[in-house]
């Protein structure tokens, strides 16, 4: 399992927030999540992040 300290892990985060083009707590918490789930994988982690973005979006339409 691969361990990264505060300032590459917020490297990380910030890195994926800006390729994305998002904002809010919420997705940093959610972008730390799948990064500790999938070893900081990157290809892996961006694939989870747009598949969960995809998700939320139709969940919000069907209220």
């Amino acid at each position: 399992m691969v361990e990264l300290d505060k300032m590459q892990e917020k490297a990380f985060v910030d890195e994926l927030m800006a390729e994305n083009d998002l904002k809010g707590a919420s997705k940093k918490r959610m972008i730390k999540f799948l990064g500790n789930k999938y070893d900081w994988d990157k290809h892996r982690v961006q694939f989870r992040l747009t598949r969960a973005l995809i998700a939320e979006r139709y969940a919000a339409l069907g209220q």
